[in-house]
């Protein structure tokens, strides 16, 4: 067998394992289900001790994903997070006595010498991460082959990283307000339906309470359209600061009209919440125009739960027709 056939036997066995990573890559959108394995396999293709993938946040490169040889020498820190900069393909050797932050690589902790296969991560001419492959100093160099595999690897996993960041931003976007953050009118009937069924199982109270800017429209003629987000970013805040984590739902479910479901909590606890809710509310958008606010209040089990939406609604309207006086279960608060 002549030297050719070694390389074509090579480059067969690189395809393969290329092929296989960008199975293993394309598997899911999830990338936290996705970067152990792709990690694991690029490793088989360019032999290492460590592996790290490192993504930009909020421009800052973290390390998000490490894949280490079972049995190399220990000394890989934890979390790392450094300034991102346009990072060049290259090869670097970490010497002993010179820090290993001082060639961008902080994630080493008590490694004396090691050589450092840096990979750019690029979509869109734009660097999103680095993949590192590290090798103790006394191995083998990185060979020109292994380096263009490593290039090649570092192409799928940008890829795959951006489909997955995409598929969040994304399943996000169809649950939350974009303006806001908190859920929208989708996420509000999805769990106002769920609740209901929870409430109407277990016999307990459930409460629904909407929220309407009365002089929203105003506001925005005077502030303008960027002096109104800042009103209903502001109001959303609020709402969402005050519900209890993981058990009431906060949602923006139209232009100026906001929304709490609160599980287990009655008419009267309720009516108290809103009342501090539109106070608080007030307090915040206050430097910007001085807001009146609607809210209404319906309770299952005494509004009945195929009737709760729709007498949330009248009560809201007969709130807006009732400013300046505050009664149990609607009322109206001015600031």
């Amino acid at each position: 067998m002549g030297p050719g056939d070694s390389h074509t036997q090579r480059d067969d066995a690189g395809l393969e394992w290329l092929m296989q990573i960008a199975y293993l890559a394309g598997k899911s959108l999830d990338a936290e289900e996705n970067v152990p394995p792709v990690l694991a396999a690029m490793a088989g293709l360019v032999p290492c001790e460590d592996l790290v993938l490192l993504q930009v946040r909020d421009d800052v490169m973290e390390m998000t994903g490490h894949w280490s040889r079972p049995g190399s020498t220990p000394g890989m820190g934890g979390s790392c997070a450094f300034k991102r900069q346009q990072q060049a393909f290259c090869e670097r050797r970490v010497v002993k006595g010179k820090p290993a932050e001082a060639l961008e690589l902080p994630y080493l902790s008590g490694r004396d010498e090691v050589m450092a296969l840096i990979v750019p991560l690029v979509m869109d001419y734009v660097c999103i991460g680095r993949l590192d492959f590290i090798r103790d100093w006394r191995a083998e160099p990185f060979s020109e082959w292994e380096q263009q595999c490593a290039q090649a690897c570092g192409r799928l996993l940008a890829l795959s990283l951006h489909n997955s960041a995409e598929y969040a931003r994304v399943a996000w976007l169809a649950d939350h307000d974009a303006l806001t953050g908190i859920g929208n009118r989708r996420t509000f009937d999805m769990a106002l339906n769920r609740e209901l069924a929870r409430a109407e199982r277990y016999r307990r109270d459930v409460s629904l309470l909407l929220i309407d800017l009365d002089d929203f429209k105003e506001a925005n003629t005077h502030l303008g359209l960027s002096g109104g987000d800042e009103i209903l970013r502001r109001t959303a805040k609020v709402l969402a600061e005050r519900a209890r984590k993981g058990v009431d739902i906060s949602c923006r479910i139209g232009g100026d009209e906001f929304a709490m479901i609160l599980p287990e909590i009655g008419e009267g606890m309720a009516n108290d919440l809103a009342q501090r809710l539109v106070k608080d509310v007030a307090t915040a958008t206050m430097s910007l125009w001085p807001m009146r606010f609607s809210y209404s209040i319906s309770t299952y089990p005494s509004t009945s739960a195929e009737l709760l939406r729709r007498a949330a609604d009248v009560k809201l309207m007969a709130a807006k027709t009732r400013k300046g006086r505050i009664a149990v279960p609607v009322g109206s608060a001015v600031q």
